[in-house]
């Protein structure tokens, strides 16, 4: 690891990961499921890295598509595959994950909105989460080591970005049906230690691109660990790793995206990465310059570095790493068109030893097809994915290390949910 010392002076992009406005996916879930990896390719980044596949928001169509299917009589019942799906003019690119259609559904989803909840995918039965107070806007969730942190979603402000008092800060552990809390803040971030959370405050009426947030890590019963640390001013908590706190900028700037690890006790950065896309508690996955140099991924307790080599063309927009850290899952986009936009989008997994890629099976869909995908919450090496379609269906994928195909199934989802899949929400 480099031993250069820099230290914070300004904002340098916008990561709203902070629980009074829209919920990072992300993700962390803005649209839940809404990808668009046209453009400025730095932007989508960004945007997925946060997690903005997972912020609650109304369900609409997606684009190019139109479906047709019968209405089933209990949430997560499956549906038919006589769908009619509209490609688009000119497109080429499937809009649907191809695999075996399972009967027995893909486990237990854990849905975010008004009311968050467990959906049993086989039955149909959905079951609310204690704790959560019903909430128009919906939840936000951010993944941590033994669950998930939760704050409600509150609209941006026009005047103030922390004008109201700092909302409650929920902790569900996983598999859990109950919310407790842990105390108020404006901003959650997961701790390296499991469980514990880092919230930060903010002074009244504060403009969160220029002040300066106090933080402290807490257990997930509100229990204070280790003194409180100043952050540098119009930077917030992206998560804690063993090797530091890795920071964003709260306000976007032209330029690469850069992210910061910080040492909370001597207030230096000890490493700058460009264009993060996936971390954990040991791990740092980032393309410095995507679709034309590999892509990186460091181990803090090793401090060594495996570089990973895509297709020439392509690069990864977003990534999990799977909670033993063995595996790195990648949305990776490719097939540029002549207006520099990407025709095709699909899902890779990397063995994070040695670095090679496994494309998964089925998962090469149209790039203006949100995905959404993260692992299994309860550990081990199951990856789930879903692709959100029009009329409230989502269709779910279920994929493990060895196997030949996706197992998929086609789900009507309670109004106004969305799955909570990857590590930010």
């Amino acid at each position: 690891m480099s031993s250069s010392v820099v230290r914070l002076k300004g904002p340098e992009r916008m990561a709203d990961i902070l629980g009074h406005g829209p919920d990072r996916e992300p993700s962390r879930l803005t649209s839940p499921m809404a990808l668009v990896v046209v453009g400025v390719v730095l932007v989508a980044i960004v945007l997925l890295v946060r997690g903005v596949l997972d912020r609650p928001a109304a369900r609409r169509p997606a684009a190019g598509l139109s479906t047709q299917a019968p209405t089933p009589q209990a949430w997560g019942q499956a549906v038919p595959f006589g769908v009619t799906v509209n490609h688009g003019a000119g497109s080429k690119e499937p809009t649907r994950f191809s695999g075996l259609v399972t009967t027995s559904g893909v486990g237990t989803l854990l849905l975010t909105g008004p009311q968050p909840g467990w959906l049993q995918t086989a039955t149909g039965r959905f079951d609310p989460i204690s704790g959560l107070p019903p909430w128009g806007p919906g939840y936000g969730f951010t993944r941590t080591a033994g669950g998930w942190a939760v704050q409600r979603y509150s609209p941006p402000q026009a005047r103030c970005q922390v004008c109201d008092a700092p909302p409650a800060v929920y902790f569900i552990p996983v598999q859990s049906a109950r919310a407790t809390v842990v105390g108020a803040a404006y901003g959650a971030a997961a701790a390296a230690s499991r469980g514990d959370l880092w919230l930060t405050a903010y002074l009244p009426e504060a403009d969160i691109g220029a002040a300066s947030g106090t933080t402290q890590e807490v257990t997930t019963a509100g229990a204070g660990v280790g003194p409180p640390a100043q952050l540098p001013a119009g930077y917030v908590i992206d998560r804690a790793t063993k090797g530091g706190l890795l920071l964003a900028a709260y306000a976007l700037a032209p330029g690469p995206v850069r992210d910061y690890l910080w040492d909370p006790v001597t207030g230096q950065v000890v490493r700058t990465f460009t264009n993060v896309i996936a971390v954990s508690p040991g791990q740092v996955a980032w393309d410095p310059c995507p679709g034309t140099c590999p892509l990186k991924i460091l181990s803090l307790r090793a401090r060594a570095s495996l570089t990973v080599r895509l297709p020439d063309g392509a690069w990864a927009v977003a990534g999990t790493f799977s909670s033993d850290g063995r595996l790195l899952a990648v949305q990776v986009t490719a097939d540029l068109q002549r207006d520099g936009s990407a025709a095709a989008t699909r899902l890779e997994v990397i063995d994070t030893a040695t670095g090679q890629a496994t494309v998964l099976p089925g998962t090469t869909v149209n790039s203006l097809i949100g995905i959404s995908f993260g692992w299994q919450a309860a550990g081990g090496d199951r990856l789930l994915a879903a692709l959100e379609l029009p009329s409230g269906l989502v269709e779910l994928a279920s994929w493990q290390p060895g196997a030949t195909h996706l197992s998929t199934q086609v789900v009507l989802l309670p109004p106004g949910t969305s799955p909570v899949l990857g590590d930010h929400s």
